[in-house]
């Protein structure tokens, strides 16, 4: 009986031992890293609307980033918005057409376009903004292309989550919310 107690007893402090270091690793205040925002990150606490009239909208540029974009004239002037995946606006049966008054929520970013000829091997790269769209309204419309976190939404994704869809359905024919 003597034998297993100690036997207990070291096999207790064994345990506690290892144990012991990922207790004290999790304490509050121990080597505490503060989350940075990283410039060109998504935070949907810094949205801003934008509202103007259409001047252009191309459904597949090769501008980055690419897919939709819309050239918005604004009363602060003309900004580039990048609406993300044509197919999804597709789906969600919204219509731009230039001309029309349209209203998107999301944030500025800047990107790098690079262009070279092959031959030299060279590249040149340049930098320029662009309106990272979250949400884009027209009319009564109104239509998530970008989640909270600002990476674009796909058609396939709502495709595949049916019950998002008919609840993207049923908001665009003013159902319940």
């Amino acid at each position: 009986m003597k034998q297993f107690l100690k036997f207990a007893w070291v096999v207790a402090a064994v345990v506690f031992l290892a144990t012991a270091g990922a207790v004290f690793a999790q304490r509050p205040g121990a080597k505490t890293v503060s989350a940075k925002s990283t410039p060109n990150t998504y935070n949907i606490a810094n949205d801003v609307s934008l509202q103007g009239t259409v001047i252009s909208y191309t459904e597949n540029s090769q501008t980055p980033p690419i897919g939709a974009h819309v050239l918005l004239q604004t009363s602060a002037g003309n900004a580039d918005v990048h609406l993300g995946d044509a197919r999804l606006l597709h789906l969600a049966k919204l219509t731009i057409t230039p001309g029309a008054n349209i209203r998107v929520v999301g944030q500025m970013s800047t990107v790098t376009q690079t262009s070279g000829t092959q031959n030299s091997g060279t590249q040149n790269a340049r930098q320029s903004s662009v309106f990272l769209a979250r949400l884009v309204q027209v009319g009564a419309q109104l239509v998530a292309v970008r989640s909270d976190h600002g990476l674009p939404l796909s058609a396939g994704g709502l495709r595949a989550n049916k019950s998002l869809l008919a609840s993207a359905q049923a908001d665009q024919k003013g159902g319940a919310r």
